[in-house]
């Protein structure tokens, strides 16, 4: 555990980094090492290591870009909700209730899964309400974490454990309503894919800002708002073909820019 001095230090050093390559942020220093202590002290930072650590073991300024990363874009929204302004609690009201309809249907049928739903959806925000966001993952995996939870410990009590593990599968795996897969909205660190392959989240964010308008559009819609191409396609006003096709160009730039970039870094890890 760093002592507070040399948190402090890291968590400038960073920041200024970050802001340095980013538009400018409204989280400040004195919140970046708050929200870093509290998750520390919570053992949040152990389990991000242990999870990294198949492919490159993290160092604590990894995980301050992390929570640098999602409290950039989450600032806001976790500002209204602690307000609690009405509109934003409705829209993640809803959001979290039409996720858990496409699970509850694993379970129940007819008009009675969307009633489930938004009772499952309710209860959702009130554990939000009462928890603290750790902001080093985004927001809707964690919400959607709670809600799944909630979802399973309801259905499957009591259930033979080889039955449970059939189920858990099954909401990974089937298909929703629309032909997208549960996995599209019950997003889990699966989603992050392929971000959470790279190191440097740096890296990414230098990335993510060469491509164009449309393209940064469509990959921050479905990897960090987990969002289907339905969705993203009303957002943008285009085509669920148009939505696919801009995806797509956009991860095989982003896997050429990506390559170039730490190609470098894999190059000095094999002299060493």
């Amino acid at each position: 555990m760093p002592t507070p001095e040399s948190l402090r230090r890291l968590c400038r050093q960073r920041l200024v980094l970050f802001r340095r390559q980013h538009s400018p942020i409204l989280v400040s220093e004195e919140w970046l090492v708050n929200t870093v202590q509290t998750n520390l002290s919570k053992g949040r930072f152990q389990r991000f290591a242990t999870y990294r650590a198949k492919r490159h073991p993290p160092t604590l300024a990894d995980y301050i870009d992390c929570v640098l990363l999602h409290g950039s874009q989450e600032y806001e929204r976790i500002a209204l909700l602690e307000k609690g302004d009405p509109a934003e609690w409705e829209r993640l009201r809803l959001s979290l209730a039409h996720r858990a309809c496409r699970m509850v249907h694993h379970f129940r049928d007819g008009t009675d899964a969307w009633e489930e739903a938004l009772n499952f959806a309710q209860e959702t925000c009130l554990i939000i309400f009462e928890q603290r966001y750790p902001f080093d993952v985004s927001f809707e995996v964690w919400a959607t974490k709670i809600l799944k939870n909630l979802i399973l410990a309801r259905y499957t009590r009591g259930k033979d454990i080889l039955d449970r593990r059939h189920i858990l599968e099954s909401l990974d795996a089937e298909t929703g309503e629309e032909g997208e897969s549960l996995q599209e909205v019950t997003p889990d660190t699966k989603s992050l894919v392929p971000f959470e392959k790279i190191e440097n989240q740096n890296l990414l964010l230098n990335a993510m800002a060469q491509l164009s308008p449309a393209q940064r559009q469509v990959i921050q819609d479905t990897f960090q708002r987990n969002l289907n191409d339905a969705q993203i396609a009303r957002r943008l006003g285009k085509s669920k073909q148009a939505v696919y096709n801009l995806r797509h160009r956009a991860l095989a730039r982003l896997q050429q820019i990506l390559t170039r970039q730490t190609a470098p870094q894999e190059k000095g890890r094999k002299m060493h």
